[in-house]
């Protein structure tokens, strides 16, 4: 074989192998982390908004359309343990006929990465009748998420406190001088 022949090989099976790379790399996309994919980031805030909205919105007179509407949106073991608590828990409402609704006013994801996201969730919670509060009328709620096929499940929330509104201090007024 010829020195000609030889490179003209080389360079077709470079070619060649240049052109599985392109349709490789065309074919699965680009390799974008979860947490710089605004997509990504953007589905798990929906989740956690969509849990945050749902778990503090309901009717302790009728609580199957509340479980019905959560626990999709949980986990196995956490649909199982949430299930298991939350009639129990609300019944125990049921005299006062109380109704919760929550209006998630932000929802930021904290970490993020290819199969779990943390969010912190801000919501205020009405209740009726009016006189009576079950909880706190503004909530905190980091919620961790972990990834399904192509959506989101909560894995596990908890209550953040809310630290009370600190009074406006008075300006300070000048120290009386003294006689020396």
């Amino acid at each position: 074989m010829t020195r000609v022949r030889v490179l003209a090989v080389v360079l077709a099976l470079l070619a060649v192998g240049g052109v599985v790379v392109g349709v490789t790399a065309l074919v699965r996309g680009p390799d974008i982390p979860a947490y710089a994919d605004a997509a990504t980031r953007q589905d798990a805030r929906a989740a956690a908004e969509k849990f945050a909205a749902s778990v503090n919105t309901y009717d302790v007179t009728d609580l199957d359309p509340y479980v019905e509407r959560v626990t999709p949106l949980l986990t196995d073991d956490l649909a199982q343990q949430f299930e298991d608590s939350t009639t129990d828990l609300l019944a125990k409402f049921a005299e006062a006929k109380i109704k919760s609704t929550g209006e998630v006013k932000q929802v930021a994801i904290e970490s993020i990465d290819g199969d779990s996201a943390e969010a912190l969730a801000s919501i205020s919670v009405t209740t009726a009748p009016s006189d009576v509060q079950a909880g706190q009328p503004r909530l905190r709620w980091r919620i961790s998420l972990v990834r399904d096929d192509d959506g989101w499940l909560v894995d596990n929330f908890a209550s953040v406190p809310v630290e009370a509104e600190s009074p406006k201090s008075a300006p300070e007024s000048p120290a009386p001088e003294g006689d020396s």
